[in-house]
């Protein structure tokens, strides 16, 4: 789902001046490869201040005879802040040039905010999840999607480890889970990052990050925030790590212990689990050592458990800073 809206400005309006006022609101030129009939100019919105954009606000320009018009569009999963520019460019686009507009609110209507702007904090945990979110749908639309053809390609052990080392679907299954770590790394690796920029205390953080020049590099020439470029200075793999690290932050926000709470009467906590499976994926990785266990319900089962830890935590930091997290993913 998406909010659109169409600007018609009046005849003979000089389509560079347009343009100009949309390079001023801030929009950036894209690449335009499938060459949409009249469209003079595609763009894009986007400001990481403060973790303000979720989405962004996309822009085309089109000149249909003399005529200019100025699409918008934003997705469901807009932030306030998009929201807030959306409405800023149909407006300005209208008090510059005149004519008249429409958006899904109606003609000359422009949209409200439902809530008020979430904090710089809860928006930056929240793009974390929802970067976590869209990776994790990737691989179940990977396991849902793929054709695997042939005898050898079961879906449960064949009673000859020979064969079953053959087996194209445990390999694709255990090529799957050193992505799906990394996912879990870059959700809490993020989400540290946002936590150090807001919190007052930072010095032991300071004290064991160890920057090395092509992290200095990154921060005077790329744009990467001093916190992005810490947090790269830690590990973020294994449950017990990322526990002590969060403690660096904030001695009472233990997502260990929360990682350690029973689940569905397990006798193996998530915990464990995720330990767990950093052993078997770092066998793979370094040794080439498959796990011939690994069937699709099997990975199914992991990515689920994966999600239960991550809303933990998610729900754990959202308790420990006095926000309620964010679900419209």
């Amino acid at each position: 789902m998406s909010y659109t809206s169409r600007n018609e400005l009046p005849a003979g309006t000089n389509i560079e001046r347009v343009l100009q006022i949309v390079d001023l609101l801030g929009y950036r030129r894209l690449r335009n490869d499938l060459r949409v009939p009249n469209m003079v100019g595609s763009y894009h919105w986007y400001d990481g201040t403060d973790y303000r954009s979720w989405y962004g606000v996309e822009l085309q320009a089109y000149n249909e005879k003399g005529r200019i018009f100025i699409d918008t569009r934003s997705t469901v999963s807009r932030s306030y802040w998009d929201l807030v520019h959306q409405n800023k460019t149909i407006k300005l686009m209208r008090d510059l040039f005149g004519g008249r507009f429409e958006t899904d609110g109606g003609r000359n209507r422009y949209w409200r905010p439902d809530e008020p702007p979430p904090s710089p904090l809860v928006s930056g945990c929240y793009l974390a999840r929802w970067r976590f979110n869209n990776a994790i749908m990737k691989s179940q639309i990977y396991i849902q999607s793929r054709k695997l053809d042939g005898m050898i390609a079961r879906e449960q052990p064949s009673g000859f480890i020979f064969i079953d080392e053959m087996n194209p679907r445990l390999l694709s299954n255990n090529l799957l889970v050193p992505f799906i770590i990394a996912v879990w790394e870059d959700y809490f690796r993020s989400t540290f990052a946002v936590i150090l920029k807001y919190v007052a205390k930072r010095d032991q953080v300071l004290k064991r990050a160890r920057l090395s020049h092509n992290h200095l590099e990154q921060i005077a020439i790329d744009g990467k925030t001093l916190e992005q470029a810490i947090s790269e200075c830690f590990s973020f793999q294994r449950p017990s790590i990322i526990g002590e690290n969060f403690r660096l932050l904030d001695t009472g926000l233990d997502l260990a212990a929360t990682m350690r709470k029973p689940f569905r009467s397990r006798k193996v906590t998530l915990y464990d689990r995720i330990e767990d499976l950093i052993e078997g994926r770092n066998a793979f990785v370094h040794a080439g050592e498959l796990d011939l266990m690994l069937y699709d319900r099997q990975l199914e089962k992991i990515m689920s458990d994966i999600v239960e830890v991550v809303d933990r935590c998610y729900q754990a930091i959202g308790a420990r800073f006095n926000f309620v997290p964010l679900t419209n993913y």
